[in-house]
């Protein structure tokens, strides 16, 4: 579960129908560990279980540890320390892939009822609180700890990467698709009123038909903000390139062949556009895969942004 409202969410709802559960969270992780620092699960006293802190036969181990501690007078919240490493002792996770994490357990049961709910109501995109795990508990917070714990770790409440995807095709439905399983806020831009493949996105958390003309307008400069220009064709590509091109974000590519790149880009540096502007555009757009379905040079698209991100 890769979207921080819908976990969440889900921690809540197990909690309104009266079961207790397990909130696994890596405070830290170090090297090559399958669980990075954020990653959450939580396991249910109903026997759901939903998130991830790495997976494998560590998650499996420590899923099991959860389940067998939540109706003991054990207390929490504690932390345990994974060393995926052959030959440790003391900490071995069972796995050998070099690194280590640190995961925390907390205990939630009906007295954290009303901060979950707290918590879900005020995930939005403004949000300036942190989530603050401390070895004294878990709370909403946007300073540090007045008093030092033990151990900390804050995380901002609402980590979602956000995606502005410029036409509202076939392509452009299923990047909607990729993107928003993987955890992205989606938001499709495109000048046909109308269109059957904006009305049939239901992957898009936003739909947005504007003046391409205009754009600019909509797509202010964001370094966090990841564009894909998927738009008709070469001219609305064009249009909305030369009004972007020059702000700074966290990713813009372009979808076409290697041909209309290079006779577009010869026609921008005519009209003054530096070579430097030019190649932010990460053009033809994903990955070379020999991508040939929507579905495919979607999977292009996807594995390219998530290179950067993940840089």
């Amino acid at each position: 579960m890769n979207n921080p409202r819908d976990f969440w969410r889900n921690v809540l709802a197990t909690l309104q129908a009266n079961e207790t559960c397990v909130l696994l969270c890596v405070v830290e992780s170090i090297g090559s560990s399958p669980g990075r620092k954020g990653f959450k699960m939580c396991v249910t006293s109903g026997g759901a279980m939903f998130g991830s802190i790495g997976g494998g036969s560590m998650e499996h181990k420590l899923v099991e540890l959860a389940r067998s501690l939540m109706d003991k007078p054990v207390e929490f919240p504690f932390v345990k320390r994974q060393i995926h490493q052959a030959g440790i002792g003391q900490d071995r996770s069972g796995m050998i892939c070099s690194g280590e994490q640190t995961v925390a357990f907390y205990l939630f049961d009906k007295e954290q009822l009303a901060f979950c709910a707290d918590l879900v109501a005020e995930m939005d995109p403004g949000t300036s609180r942190d989530l603050l795990l401390t070895s004294e508990g878990i709370q909403l917070s946007s300073h540090a700890p007045e008093v030092v714990p033990e151990w900390s770790y804050h995380q901002p409440l609402l980590v979602q990467p956000r995606i502005a995807i410029i036409g509202g095709g076939h392509v452009s439905l299923a990047l909607s698709r990729t993107m928003n399983q993987l955890g992205f806020h989606v938001h499709v831009f495109d000048d046909r009123d109308g269109l059957n493949t904006m009305r049939e996105n239901a992957f898009a958390h936003e739909r947005s038909f504007v003046d391409y003309h205009r754009i600019g307008e909509h797509l202010p400069e964001d370094p966090d903000l990841f564009i894909a220009l998927v738009s008709f064709g070469y001219r609305t590509d064009e249009l909305v390139l030369r009004q972007l091109i020059r702000r700074q974000y966290k990713y813009l590519g372009m979808l076409g062949s290697a041909e209309k790149v290079r006779t577009m880009f010869d026609a921008m540096r005519q009209d003054g556009f530096t070579d430097d502007e030019l190649a932010r555009v990460q053009a033809p757009i994903g990955l070379p895969i020999h991508s040939r379905t929507p579905e495919e040079i979607a999977v292009s698209i996807a594995a390219e942004i998530i290179r950067v991100k993940n840089a």
